[in-house]
């Protein structure tokens, strides 16, 4: 099997693991559902390490473990185990936002600033309904808020953004079938969006790094022809 060949499987388990734990989110609790669960996040991490040798692929692994964490607490139930699984999830959106603004900003200020207001509106419509966890949802929805700010302001790439948006709806959704509406359908809808997210942004953003050292690599060469002529 080739390197190539390895490389394409990672990509394939982590979509493999994802249509499964959709298939079968409805039976839960089932034994080593949370593996299940945790599964496409840990093969997206292992994917970035094995497609990228940018040194800031780092922060992006850093993301997917935090995320197979938190899908693991997560998966004994969002209501009991939010405040846990949103701590966690924090220290992945912060890992998304560190990465994403160390590229240079590739739109307007108005384009990508122009999201902020979505979150008070979000929380406005929703608090009504939440209980003492109220705060700390509040400060996941800035951060998660401010990663997809960080995805429309490098504008790396269509899937970058998607995933970023999808991130968004897919926790949006969670608040609002945890506190508001539970439905099936809902929590299928979650799931579908979360692990299409993961996976669009570890392809996006693996293709942005390497596009960043290809540039690094090319102004290097240019640089020493430039200085073996000046000598």
């Amino acid at each position: 099997m080739t390197q190539t060949s390895r490389h394409s499987l990672l990509l394939l388990l982590a979509v493999i693991a994802s249509l499964a734990y959709l298939g079968s989110e409805f039976l839960r609790p089932f034994p080593l559902s949370y593996a299940i669960k945790a599964t496409p996040a840990i093969a997206l991490a292992l994917w970035v390490y094995s497609n990228t040798s940018h040194p800031k692929r780092m922060w992006l692994m850093g993301a997917f473990v935090f995320a197979a964490i938190g899908d693991v607490i997560l998966d004994f139930g969002h209501f009991p185990m939010l405040a846990q699984g949103l701590m966690v999830f924090a220290l992945t959106q912060l890992a998304l936002i560190n990465l994403m603004r160390q590229f240079p900003a590739n739109r307007p200020r108005w384009q990508w600033t122009s999201l902020a207001p979505g979150t008070p509106i979000f929380l406005w419509l929703i608090w009504p309904y939440l209980d003492d966890r109220a705060p700390l949802l509040a400060a996941y929805s800035v951060l998660l808020t401010l990663m997809v700010m960080m995805a429309f302001r490098a504008n790396l790439n269509k899937r970058t953004q998607v995933g970023a948006l999808l991130f968004l709806i897919s926790d949006s959704l969670i608040a609002i079938d945890t506190f508001v509406w539970h439905s099936q359908l809902g929590m299928s809808t979650i799931f579908a969006t979360y692990f299409t997210a993961i996976i669009l942004l570890a392809h996006g953003l693996v293709d942005a790094l390497n596009h960043a050292s290809q540039e690094s690599d090319t102004a290097t060469e240019i640089g020493k022809r430039s200085k073996v002529i000046s000598n």
